[in-house]
């Protein structure tokens, strides 16, 4: 490109020489300025080629830089410490199967506790509305009291709804977050800053993105239960609108026990919806910090077996793709400042 633009440079000069010198004739001087704005498209093509490589120049040295940083990291990674490295890895291991068990035992725990908790509410509400004065069993709650008995309702199931069961959740769920909160951050973070730039970056904003996801969905626990009971109350406060407005009259009781139950089956999977949830996200941690660990145990047994004859032609082959592409850019920054 430097060969053609010095050859399209020299050839306007040349025309500029012919146009001056004033014993030219007139016709080879017609024939220069024609031929004159012919070359300067020449020119102006080569100009812009050769900003638009520069960007791609860049681009390839900007690889060549993290190959070389690549290469001054692998013996950062061969010389850590295994055994640690190791250890944390029967941590995780270890947090990653007591998640799973926790999983299930807390999940059926905060199951059972929620629907006792709706049992005994129901259980109270029916007491005081189905037993009259006599300890007798009424088989309905008469149109002239289903106002209040309406009100008593809704009010005991919106409690339920956004302040029982929230707690009863937030509660179980503590052991599982108390397991993700034990791993070891700042040993992997130690293993990461043995990388390169370019892979630091980047392990650090996938690991900062976990952890930052956690810390929200398990610290932040009781507000995201919140907005997530709206969900569950919509489910449910429909079964409720059912049995409040289905008969113009009389509410009967065994319509408030099938309302019970259907809640119950409503919170089973709300619930179970939660749990399955945040036990994904932390697995997902711990299975990511397993995963890193394991590949950085691979590069290191690879980087290990490495000769120092391999490690000097990889330098050297950098250093030669570098002088050849500063070739490049040297022409590329002369035709740019010629122009």
């Amino acid at each position: 490109m430097n060969d053609y633009f010095n050859t399209f440079l020299n050839l306007d000069e040349s025309i500029e020489q012919l146009l001056k010198d004033e014993h030219n004739t007139i016709e080879i001087k017609k024939f220069a300025l024609s031929l004159k704005e012919s070359v300067y498209p020449c020119l102006e093509e080569l100009t812009q080629s050769a900003a638009r490589l520069n960007k791609f120049v860049l681009v390839c040295s900007d690889k060549l830089y993290h190959a070389e940083n690549v290469w001054l990291s692998k013996p950062k990674i061969a010389e850590a410490e295994k055994q640690e490295i190791w250890e944390q890895l029967g941590e995780i291991s270890g947090h990653h199967y007591k998640i799973g068990i926790l999983h299930i035992k807390c999940k059926n725990e905060a199951v059972t506790q929620a629907n006792e908790l709706w049992d005994q509410i129901c259980d109270r509400l029916k007491t005081a509305w189905f037993i009259d004065t006599k300890r007798n069993i009424k088989k309905e709650v008469k149109w002239n009291k289903k106002e209040g008995f309406v009100k008593a309702l809704r009010h005991e199931f919106n409690y339920f709804s956004y302040q029982v069961l929230n707690q009863v959740i937030n509660k179980s769920l503590n052991p599982v977050y108390k397991e993700i909160a034990a791993l070891n951050n700042e040993a992997i973070k130690s293993c990461i800053s043995l990388f390169d730039n370019h892979t630091k970056t980047e392990l650090n904003q996938k690991m900062n993105l976990k952890v930052n996801e956690i810390e929200n969905k398990f610290q932040n626990l009781v507000s995201h239960i919140h907005s997530q009971s709206k969900g569950f109350k919509e489910s449910t406060g429909s079964l409720l609108e059912a049995l409040v407005n289905k008969n113009w009259g009389d509410i009967p009781r065994e319509e408030v026990v099938e309302f019970q139950k259907n809640v119950a089956s409503k919170i089973e999977k709300f619930i179970t919806a939660i749990f399955d949830d945040r036990v994904k996200l932390a697995t997902q941690a711990l299975e990511q910090a397993i995963a890193f660990y394991n590949d950085f145990l691979e590069r290191q047994e690879r980087y290990q077996q490495e000769t120092p004859e391999q490690r000097e032609a990889e330098k050297a082959w950098i250093d030669q793709q570098r002088q050849q592409l500063q070739q490049v850019q040297d022409g590329i920054e002369a035709i740019l400042n010629a122009s």
